[in-house]
């Protein structure tokens, strides 16, 4: 008899959890699950490439702007008439500005959210933080699932919150680094909580790099490529420090940022005070970024934080040359000068990273060559998940 599961993700854009449980589905067998999808935002570029046996559900308007980016919906809930509720979300992003969500919003908020209806044999919140509440209070299941993308230790966890990830029945990290932390944090899960790494299908990225050519700016200068959210923990500010000392140094290169979130107008603010704007340019967000990271010389991931990052299996699997950051998971990735160059969280640190590489063609080639020829696991990654749930 087939599972009847849940997946609840905020939307599907373009980033890495959403990427991940897209593959996820065209991963599984529909003979062997029926799945429902919950989305709190429906519409997001990758909704097209959910499989069309998936049944995708998605939350009402209060639902939607309890739970995502306040600036998306405010107009929203004013024109459906939640006056009181719009003043309330606003006050409550205020209060978490302030704060640093250094506090547990869950509890001012649950209340407003309906419960999904029917019953399921098991219940994953794909997402860290809300997502992985709202399964916890609001969905009916024999089995809960929660789903952690990020290392867990760099975070402010609160007693409410480790309290909401003890109710659940499984709990899986997507590295061994993240899994570690979060057992750091919460002995008590350390017997339930597993590694499911990323699913990443090598056939469809090389596909998408082809569907179409970018043609490089300037061939003689190096061109480098970031892709990621606009958000403090992608640490792309940093890459604009970085680029400055590049210029300043008289590197001839191109960096093109795919993506788009909060920070863009600070970044944008890095760029024209040191005039960058020439060789450091925020592209916006892609539908399809692949055959933007195949033109590319040099890709960077210049993040504070991140739990694995997918960017980095994708750039692995076109054979790009890596400058990565010394963040705490990256070593479940990347070993140091063979798949990629690790360097300091700092802008000097990144930008001596790619002035390596530059100045060292063997080493890229080398980096380059190691990396397409890396083994991808991701029939490996859908047997633990079958493991998990039947």
């Amino acid at each position: 008899m087939k599972k009847r599961l849940l997946f609840v993700i905020p939307t599907l854009r373009m980033g890495g959890a959403e990427r991940s449980i897209v593959a996820l589905l065209k991963s599984l067998d529909e003979e062997k699950v029926e799945a429902d999808l919950f989305l709190f935002e429906g519409g997001g570029v990758l909704q097209k490439e959910v499989p069309a046996w998936v049944n995708i559900i998605e939350s009402d308007i209060v639902s939607r702007a309890m739970i995502l980016e306040l600036r998306y919906y405010l107009k929203d809930l004013f024109k459906s008439g939640h006056i009181f509720l719009g003043v309330f979300r606003f006050l409550l992003t205020v209060r978490a500005r302030i704060s640093k969500r250094k506090y547990f919003n869950w509890k001012n908020i649950k209340n407003y959210f309906q419960n999904v209806k029917g019953h399921y044999d098991v219940a994953i919140g794909y997402l860290e933080g809300n997502t992985d509440f709202f399964v916890i209070d609001k969905v009916d299941a024999d089995k809960k699932i929660g789903w952690i993308h990020t290392d867990m230790s760099k975070r402010k966890i609160l007693l409410e919150e480790i309290e909401y990830y003890k109710k659940f029945d499984q709990l899986v990290t997507i590295s061994e680094a993240c899994e570690q932390s979060f057992v750091q944090i919460i002995p008590e899960i350390s017997d339930k909580i597993k590694v499911i790494e990323n699913i990443v299908i090598p056939e469809e990225i090389y596909q998408k790099a082809e569907e179409f050519e970018i043609q490089k700016d300037d061939t003689r200068r190096i061109q480098i490529v970031s892709i990621g959210r606009l958000e403090y923990e992608k640490g792309i500010d940093i890459a604009a420090r970085a680029a400055k000392i590049l210029a300043d140094r008289n590197v001839q290169f191109c960096w093109h940022i795919y993506g788009e979130g909060t920070m863009e107008k600070d970044i944008q603010h890095i760029i024209d005070e040191n005039g960058l704007g020439d060789c450091f340019v925020l592209e916006g967000q892609k539908n399809n970024p692949y055959p933007y990271m195949k033109m590319a010389d040099i890709l960077v991931q210049p993040s504070r934080n991140e739990g694995k990052s997918i960017v980095l299996d994708e750039a692995k699997i076109l054979g790009k040359a890596i400058v990565v950051t010394k963040y705490s998971s990256v070593f479940d990735q990347i070993v140091d000068n063979e798949t990629g160059i690790i360097v300091d969280i700092s802008a000097e640190g990144i930008a001596g990273g790619i002035e390596k590489l530059i100045a060292d063609d063997d080493l890229r080639s080398k980096i380059e060559c190691n990396s397409e020829k890396e083994i991808n696991d991701s029939v490996k990654t859908v047997d633990k998940f079958y493991d998990i749930i039947l």
